[in-house]
């Protein structure tokens, strides 16, 4: 006999988080800020490795969670075309972001962070090549005006 899921978390449906921070807020479906992931993106990573593809995390989107499918043979694809052809950097305008790769050492993937320069534009360094189970978490930037402000006159 199993615990009826009402038990085990109060108060959830199938949408809302058990856990709550310690802020009050509960987090996103979708991703937290710290990386950690929820089990509707653990499953899309499996489905991606799986099927050749890769998961689009979007924070704030109607769909937080893609499943996206990179082509068949040789053809490369690239985080800055994930980001172009899907229009999220057209939605969100600059964006911060964060690659993390499927490695057994670790549940969440090996977190590899995206440069962007001072016009939303990904550095080449860090525009890695996109392979089958790879899950790009993506959310707007959060900048201020005065950070920007900041960061511009100490490029200087």
């Amino acid at each position: 006999m199993s615990p009826s899921p009402s038990l085990l978390f109060t108060g959830t449906s199938k949408h809302s988080s058990p856990y709550e921070m310690a802020d009050g807020t509960v987090p996103a479906d979708a991703m937290s800020a710290d990386g950690s992931m929820t089990m509707e993106a653990y499953q899309k990573i499996r489905e991606a490795k799986a099927q050749n593809a890769v998961v689009l995390q979007v924070a704030g989107d109607s769909q937080p969670v893609r499943l996206l499918p990179l082509p068949a043979g040789e053809k490369s694809v690239f985080v800055s075309e994930l980001l172009s052809q899907t229009g999220v950097l057209k939605k969100l305008g600059k964006v911060e972001a964060t690659l993390y790769r499927p490695a057994p050492e670790s549940i969440t993937g090996v977190r590899m962070d995206i440069k962007f320069d001072d016009s939303g534009k990904i550095d080449p360094a860090s525009d890695y090549g996109l392979r089958p189970g790879d899950r790009v978490q993506v959310r707007k930037q959060s900048t201020s005006a005065i950070q920007s402000f900041v960061k511009m006159a100490m490029r200087r």
